[in-house]
């Protein structure tokens, strides 16, 4: 039997293609409605919740490489 193709997914921050993404919604003000769903690559997931640590919202604009 054939394994299954495994696609690359892409980081909606950095543009990475990875074989896996992650999203986190911590903030308890966050309303999925309003704001499209932004999947990350691990670095990219990291560089945000350090950003979240240190105080800051949404960590965006540190994902670039």
């Amino acid at each position: 039997m054939t394994e299954p193709v495994k696609r690359k997914l892409v980081c909606d921050t950095c543009g990475q293609e990875v074989d896996q993404v992650r999203r986190d919604v911590v903030d308890a003000d966050y309303n999925a409605i309003t704001k499209p769903p932004l999947w990350n690559c691990e670095r990219c997931y990291e560089q945000k919740r350090a950003c979240r640590r240190e105080g800051g919202r949404d960590g965006a604009g540190g994902g670039s490489p």
